[in-house]
């Protein structure tokens, strides 16, 4: 242990993170946002428009601003409409935004400033960070995106057209569609087929990742159900693969279980999900143990400097948290310094349960954007992190609802046992060191704690520290009394 660090030390520094201050916590509220915004409206001169709602999908920590994404539902003319604002949550201290623009709201270069929430907005323009998202989304211009595809993978199936449903969009950063596919007669074709975009070389390294499992026997092992990778058109920077069967994800089970177990007592989904769980582990095995090369190395070292710089953001406009990590990195790093890692696999890197897709009693893994080589127990770790916090959120709003049967003690005792089937099913199938995976899972499990800061969850808060907190206290490696 590093010098003079005792472990209550590590526990109480933590408590700094209990609470976000008024100022970044109101801003999330529900109807202030949208009770500001009717104040500005009021007084704009031009048609007449009603905000009939507004919410805050994105607010995150960038240097010492945070960023917002706002969606807001008007009625103008008597006509819904959606529009889209963005700006910024300036934090007190901050100087003065600039002047708004007195357009009606929605019109290009509309923006204003809501001084009681301290929240500069402006009309959102294209997103510059995904410049393939409107041939994507639009469908006669995705047909020409899928045809080239194909093509490229040696299909000869003729697209005649394409129904697109946006999955998953975050701003700035990534898109996913899955597109129902129609086909000329004769030459059928993959369907449904699966674009990805994203910001940077993510999907690059996914497609790179992606074709060399194609080629190893794990694809065809009948483990683990793996996406064809059928295209990747680097101009656009778009990835096309085709679908992964899918009734449900592991997530989804894994919270429906485990809130049966809390509101009514009952064990029934509980089996399914240790069954899952057990089969999953045996799917990661084969993965670890592909030999299918690709990728850069991740390492615990580089993780660690990542999380460094999370709280050095952090602090920039909450400065009383900027030393409460210090003495839980210290601990994480002699666990570090006095554990050496295992050998290199191919790992997934960003493993979750939401990564997991079931279909008739089979795993699926999706999602290798972020793909690399590692130590077997940083796949290990993220999702036995991940899947105490679906435990715990489930616990939250059961707790929330007045249902709970199931005392939180109880409750982590048996995402405990979850956990501890899940790494002894994979060592059954191949080697890792159980304190390496004990160390990434508590590092990611900080991670989280962290975004529910940054990403502003408020209700997250409270529930990922006390986990933080139970596996200080229960955790072999770190022997604390």
């Amino acid at each position: 242990m590093t010098p003079g660090l005792e472990d209550r030390d590590v526990v109480a520094a933590l408590e700094e993170f209990a609470g976000l201050p008024d100022w970044l916590a109101g801003v999330m509220a529900p109807g202030r946002v949208a009770g500001a915004l009717r104040g500005v409206v009021a007084e704009m001169p031009g048609p007449r428009i009603e905000v009939t709602g507004a919410d805050i999908d994105r607010l995150r920590a960038k240097g010492d601003t945070w960023q917002v994404h706002c969606r807001v539902s008007v009625v103008r003319d008597g006509r819904p409409e959606d529009l889209v604002l963005v700006g910024q949550l300036l934090p007190p201290g901050s100087p003065s935004p600039p002047e708004g623009v007195a357009a009606p709201l929605g019109e290009a270069g509309w923006s204003c400033y809501l001084a009681d929430l301290r929240l500069h907005l402006a009309v959102e323009v294209a997103d510059a960070a995904l410049p393939a998202l409107p041939s994507l989304v639009e469908a006669d211009r995705a047909v020409e995106v899928l045809q080239r595809s194909l093509r490229e993978a040696g299909h000869d199936a003729e697209v005649v057209g394409c129904v697109p449903d946006v999955v998953r969009y975050k701003p700035g950063s990534r898109c996913t569609i899955v597109y129902r596919m129609q086909y000329r007669d004769g030459v059928p074709g993959p369907d449904p087929l699966v674009a990805k975009t994203h910001q940077g070389d993510k999907g690059r390294t996914a497609w790179e990742a992606m074709r060399a499992l194609w080629a190893a026997p794990v694809a065809r092992s009948g483990v683990v159900t793996l996406a064809e990778p059928l295209a990747y058109l680097p101009e656009e920077r778009v990835l096309i693969q085709g679908p992964v069967p899918e009734e449900r994800t592991l997530r989804d089970l894994a919270r429906d279980a485990l809130t049966d177990v809390l509101t009514t007592g009952s064990s029934g989904s509980l089996a399914e999900l240790r069954e899952m769980l057990a089969r999953t582990a045996v799917a990661l095995a084969a993965l670890h143990g592909s030999g299918a090369q690709y990728g850069r190395v991740a390492t615990w070292d580089e993780e660690l400097a990542e999380l460094r710089g999370v709280v050095a953001r952090l602090a920039t406009t909450v400065p009383r948290v900027g030393s409460a990590a210090d003495p839980l990195l210290g601990r994480l790093a002699d666990v570090h310094s006095s554990v050496p890692p295992d050998l290199l696999v191919s790992a997934h890197h960003d493993f979750r349960p939401a990564q997991v897709l079931l279909h008739g009693g089979q795993v699926g893994f999706i999602d290798f954007d972020g793909s690399c080589r590692a130590e077997p127990a940083l796949d290990l770790g993220r999702f036995r992190a991940k899947l105490r916090d679906i435990g715990i959120s489930a616990f939250s709003e059961a707790a929330r609802s007045g249902a709970g049967v199931l005392a939180l003690e109880d409750h982590l005792g048996l995402l405990d046992e979850l956990c501890d089937d899940f790494l002894a099913e994979y060592q059954n199938h191949a080697s890792v060191t159980a304190p390496r995976v004990v160390l990434w899972e508590t590092t990611d499990l900080l991670t989280a704690l962290l975004h529910a800061w940054t990403k502003v969850r408020t209700a997250r808060v409270a529930p990922r520290l006390a986990v933080l907190r139970h596996t200080l206290r229960t955790a072999p490696v770190f022997a604390m009394d």
